[in-house]
């Protein structure tokens, strides 16, 4: 799989802020004071999941796989699978809620921002 080496050093430094929310999240270390803002928590799964899809997109070089006629970019597709597992592991977790419209808002941002990288012209160094 060819690489893009400027988006790939964005994918990682953003994936790393992507694991330590999440993992801030789990140790109920979130500050409370975000609450505050109405619908914060879709606000931030579209965005935040949608960004993801977008880096990874242009890290990967816009790679995608065909079935039959439809062909599916591989790395938001990645990002898509890790979203369901994190709401499923949500559902065992006593202080999490797995919420349909979190992955709701996931998927839309993932749909948005990867269609963003489509149109995006990728320099080849």
């Amino acid at each position: 799989m060819r690489t893009n080496r400027p988006w790939i050093f964005v994918f990682w430094v953003y994936l790393t802020i992507l694991m330590s929310i999440s993992l801030s999240a789990y140790l109920k270390i979130i500050p409370t004071e975000i609450a505050q803002f109405p619908h914060y928590d879709t606000i931030l799964h579209f965005l935040l999941l949608g960004i993801a899809a977008f880096v990874s997109h242009l890290a990967f070089n816009k790679v995608k796989f065909n079935i039959g006629n439809i062909a599916l970019p591989i790395a938001p597709m990645i990002v898509i699978l890790f979203c369901l597992i994190d709401e499923i592991i949500q559902h065992f977790v006593p202080y999490r809620s797995a919420d349909p419209v979190d992955l709701l808002a996931d998927f839309c941002g993932i749909v948005l921002f990867t269609w963003l990288a489509e149109k995006k012209n990728l320099r080849q160094a």
